[in-house]
């Protein structure tokens, strides 16, 4: 009787544990999504996800959204080193994720976003230097899934970043980005994006209307970068085209 119940407890336990890390993946989405709230809520979404993955090497949800933790953590610290160091972290996270499952989307986008503010924070150069992986990085992202919003951001910034002799376009950022909106209306973010598209075309108009936009959603798909991130800059790019 005891061998059999031995086996009962070897064919359950690994389902328990695929719940408990699951629910503390969800814990720590929960923290990271109310940062806004309470900034420490960053931090111990990260230690959660740590554990987790300290746990289980192979959790590809878990490196996924540590991934993503660092890049926030990244961009919310002041020191360029650690800055640097955060995102590069972000980037390994990112990696590993890939090397878990190749034709995971999330594993490749949140890659890509560190690697694109590597070379950010590092200068122009640097960012020069990274844009083909970072082309093939958000493409695969949209091989995988044509209708990510996210990645048609990335690749729209691309398009605006960059000079029109290495393919610069901000005609082709503006479809972009009407895509994205067209399947989530509420990520303002791209409202503020196309704000700066805008004022690249000198139509202060459609900037002001686009910026606007970005401040008045009532329901925004990510709440804590709306207050921290998206409506902030919305304001202060209204500012600066206010008289023109």
């Amino acid at each position: 009787m005891l061998k059999y119940m031995l086996m009962g407890l070897i064919v359950v336990c690994p389902c328990i544990y695929a719940e408990d890390s699951d629910s503390l993946i969800d814990k720590a989405i929960e923290l990271y999504e109310t940062r806004h709230l309470n900034r420490e809520n960053l931090t111990k979404s990260k230690e959660i996800l740590q554990d987790v993955v300290a746990q289980e090497p192979e959790n590809l949800r878990a490196h996924c959204e540590l991934s993503r933790v660092c890049y926030l953590l990244g961009d919310e610290a002041e020191a360029k080193d650690e800055k640097l160091d955060l995102y590069k972290q972000g980037q390994d996270f990112g990696k590993r994720a890939i090397n878990i499952d190749d034709n995971s989307d999330l594993a490749h986008f949140w890659y890509l976003v560190n690697l694109g503010r590597i070379g950010q924070t590092k200068g122009v150069l640097h960012s020069l230097g990274s844009v083909p992986e970072f082309k093939r990085e958000v493409d695969k992202v949209l091989e995988i899934n044509p209708e990510h919003t996210g990645a048609l951001n990335a690749k729209a910034m691309l398009y605006y970043e960059l000079p029109g002799i290495l393919g610069g376009n901000v005609n082709k950022s503006i479809e972009l980005l009407n895509k994205a909106i067209e399947i989530d209306s509420s990520y303002t973010l791209l409202y503020v994006d196309m704000g700066k598209m805008h004022i690249k075309k000198k139509d202060y108009e459609k900037a002001r209307w686009y910026l606007k936009r970005a401040t008045e959603i009532e329901n925004p798909t990510h709440e804590a970068d709306h207050i921290l991130d998206d409506k902030p800059e919305a304001l202060e790019l209204l500012e600066e085209i206010k008289d023109k």
